[in-house]
């Protein structure tokens, strides 16, 4: 009974020493940590200012919410300053290019007329060209392969064979050149007369007479030749033609012998 009551104490004392022990364990952490407190409180002391320095922090903290404010207007008004500037220079730019683009469409339109018209201009001169090259003015020449006989006044004198007819102006049929184009021409006519003959020839150009001949043989008993040349404005569809005088006509022949005859013949020179 004793031995038990014994152990009873022995294992409450214990107990009670390991609660004793946990105690002090904990009173030193505690104190520990007031240390610590009281440590980090003086540290929060130390650094306070007093009651000047306070103010006088406030006035420099001012003082520079002050500095940054202006900083900022300043930055503000420089940042608008910048921007108007820039619209202004993007804007001047812009009607730099307008004016500039319009310069360069005005140029490129007259550029392109000018290459149109020296286009059209050597269009024709190629066609113009072509036409000096290929085109022949109109010319004629005609002979006579049979003796005519002068019958009287203003007989028309037709020669019958043509050597040369650029344009198809002549007609050997009537003796007739109908003016193809409007120009200046030169026409010749020559008369070959029998011997002891006279004749008298007129050439008529659109209804006028503008030279005449006379081959005359009666007195030297010889056959003869006369020349005649005019040199003529005519338009397109006069008609030109050699033909006798009303005025003594003559009285004898259009002779043709070997290579010898009367002809007519005409040419434009321009």
């Amino acid at each position: 009974m004793l031995e038990s009551q014994d152990a009873k104490w022995t294992q409450n004392f214990v107990s009670l020493n390991d609660t004793v022990t946990k105690i002090e364990s904990n009173q030193s952490l505690i104190k520990a940590t007031m240390d610590d407190r009281f440590t980090v409180l003086e540290e929060t002391l130390a650094l306070t200012p007093q009651h000047g320095d306070i103010s006088q922090l406030e006035s420099t903290l001012k003082s520079s919410v002050n500095k940054i404010n202006g900083l900022e207007n300043e930055v503000k008004t420089n940042k608008m300053a910048l921007e108007f500037k820039i619209d202004s220079d993007v804007k001047e730019v812009k009607d730099s290019l307008v004016v500039t683009n319009t310069a360069v469409q005005e140029m490129d339109n007259k550029l392109n007329q000018r290459i149109g018209v020296l286009e059209t201009e050597l269009v024709n001169l190629q066609y113009t060209t072509n036409d000096t090259k290929d085109e022949t003015p109109p010319s004629f020449y005609a002979s006579m392969t049979t003796v005519i006989p002068i019958q009287g006044p203003h007989q028309r004198i037709v020669y019958d064979e043509i050597k040369t007819n650029n344009g198809n102006g002549y007609n050997e049929s009537t003796g007739i050149f109908t003016v193809p184009e409007s120009g200046t021409y030169v026409f010749t006519w020559t008369t070959f007369s029998y011997v002891e003959e006279y004749v008298r020839l007129e050439i008529v150009v659109a209804g006028t007479i503008f030279g005449g001949t006379l081959s005359d043989t009666q007195e030297t008993g010889d056959a003869d030749t006369e020349t005649g040349i005019i040199v003529v404005n005519a338009q397109e569809g006069d008609q030109v033609f050699v033909r006798t005088q009303l005025r003594g006509p003559g009285n004898g022949r259009l002779y043709v012998e070997f290579e010898c005859a009367s002809t007519f013949s005409g040419w434009k020179i321009s």
